[in-house]
């Protein structure tokens, strides 16, 4: 069996001896070709072109970016295997995989061997595919604003402080507390400060913390959205415990300050000004009109 492994060289975990024992520990069980990215969005062109020259799998040495863009590059032509080299990998967590390296590679090569995989339907944001989650407005600008100011000299992500740090200083500032989104989906029309599709839980991680901002989000169905109709300073506090900790606003009585739609098709928003957007942790630019709906062909993950 012959795999292609897309390296991202610049990856949070991945130096050359990472790569080699990743390729070592894979080559027990397959033939593996090794190729790395030297440019944004190229994972996907490489992953288009090995599934045409006949690899019967992706491996992604790389981070949850690296990752969206092969799910972009490819249908569910092959099976997809993730190994996590991004400081967060939310989506090989997601599916289960150890966060070690060596041993997720060794997981990889027995699912290689034994054909174990999980289909996922994915999520897709103005067309652009994605595996866990995608915003418009608060969760989008964090994205950009470590992207842009936060990365070392080797373009390397840095922690999750970092993103935590830039979240509390946009909240501190009372950006994104005004409802400015039109959001309509299922019949419904509402004001909402900002979105966050999730099409599987957890949303993210803090360190080993799993976020679960969207308990009910499982692969199978459509997409939870929660949408904070404000998102005062004053509310901060209150909208974390109910976000994270007892999850009141995804339960049946809800929460007044906070939209939760469970296991929709399709949503479509009209911002009332550009605002940042975001798929797996990948900034998208700014958008106005945009329609999150499900792509049920979806994607094939090794487990």
């Amino acid at each position: 069996m012959r795999v292609l492994m897309i390296v991202n060289p610049v990856a949070s975990r991945i130096n050359s001896a990472v790569e080699r024992t990743a390729q070592r520990e894979l080559e027990d069980s397959v033939t593996v070709e090794v190729v790395r990215t030297t440019r944004p969005l190229e994972a996907a062109e490489l992953a288009h072109k090995g599934v045409d020259e006949g690899f019967e799998a992706i491996i992604v040495l790389g981070g949850d970016g690296t990752a969206n863009e092969v799910l972009n590059g490819i249908g569910a032509e092959v099976p997809i295997g993730l190994l996590p080299g991004g400081g967060t990998s939310v989506m090989a967590r997601n599916l289960g995989l150890p966060p070690s390296i060596p041993a997720a590679a060794r997981r990889l090569g027995v699912a290689l061997r034994e054909g174990t995989e999980r289909h996922v339907r994915v999520g897709r944001i103005n067309g652009r595919r994605f595996a866990f989650n995608a915003g418009v407005g608060l969760d989008a600008e964090v994205v950009r604003r470590v992207d842009g100011r936060e990365r070392t000299a080797k373009r390397r992500r840095p922690p999750d402080v970092a993103f935590a740090r830039e979240l509390l200083k946009l909240v501190a500032r009372g950006s994104f507390s005004h409802p400015h989104i039109m959001l309509h989906t299922g019949g419904q029309t509402e004001r909402v400060a900002f979105v966050i599709a999730v099409n599987l839980a957890p949303w993210s991680y803090i360190g080993t913390l799993p976020l679960d901002l969207a308990p009910n989000a499982t692969a199978d169905g459509g997409l939870d959205i929660v949408a904070p109709r404000r998102m005062y300073r004053r509310d901060v506090a209150g909208f974390a415990q109910r976000l994270l900790v007892d999850h009141r606003h995804a339960r049946g009585s809800g929460d007044p300050r906070v939209g939760y739609w469970h296991d929709v098709s399709t949503v479509e928003l009209r911002c009332d000004f550009p605002f940042p957007a975001q798929a797996d942790g990948d900034d998208l630019g700014d958008v106005m009109d945009v329609l999150i709906d499900v792509d049920r062909a979806g994607a094939r993950y090794l487990i």
